[in-house]
């Protein structure tokens, strides 16, 4: 009894954890391998190289909300091009979900969501570049930027002289 037990135990183990929006450091690790740069005592990101991708993983709370994912090889400072079916592989295995849906509005980008609209992806077609985020980790982004613009505003009051 306790050796099948353990045996089970086992095999859980070995199995490598499946990295993607809402796992941990550990398994992103386990994932990628260690990562080429680690920042998460500052902006939270680890950076990874595995198999011709580059992953950038932010973490909020000791979990991946934000996956930013393009190609190793490129020209100029740009990534090479994603093709079409890498992804979509791409959004299945990373993305959290199996199924992504193109939304309702025209897009020269890629634009995903899944179902429950909990988490959505852009491909930037300029930039080549993935990115797969939370809604919740959106809305931070999009406080964070009010606050910033609230503050430039202030900051650049119109009555106010110009100093020299």
């Amino acid at each position: 009894m306790w050796v099948s037990m353990l045996i089970v135990l086992l095999c859980f183990e070995i199995i490598p954890a499946h990295a993607e929006i809402g796992s941990t450091t550990e398994q992103c690790i386990s994932r990628y391998g260690q990562p080429e740069r680690d920042n998460m005592k500052g902006s939270g990101l680890l950076y990874f190289r595995k198999d011709g991708i580059c992953t950038i993983a932010h973490f909020y709370q000791g979990k991946c909300d934000v996956l930013s994912i393009f190609s190793s090889e490129g020209q100029m400072g740009v990534p090479d091009d994603l093709p079409k079916d890498r992804i979509q592989s791409l959004l299945k295995s990373e993305g959290g979900s199996p199924e992504w849906i193109l939304p309702p509005r025209y897009s020269l980008n890629g634009v995903w969501c899944t179902p429950d609209r909990s988490t959505f992806a852009i491909y930037d077609t300029m930039r080549h570049k993935l990115a797969i985020m939370t809604h919740d980790a959106y809305m931070r982004e999009q406080k964070s930027l009010a606050s910033v613009r609230s503050k430039n505003i202030k900051e650049s009051d119109p009555t106010k002289p110009i100093k020299p």
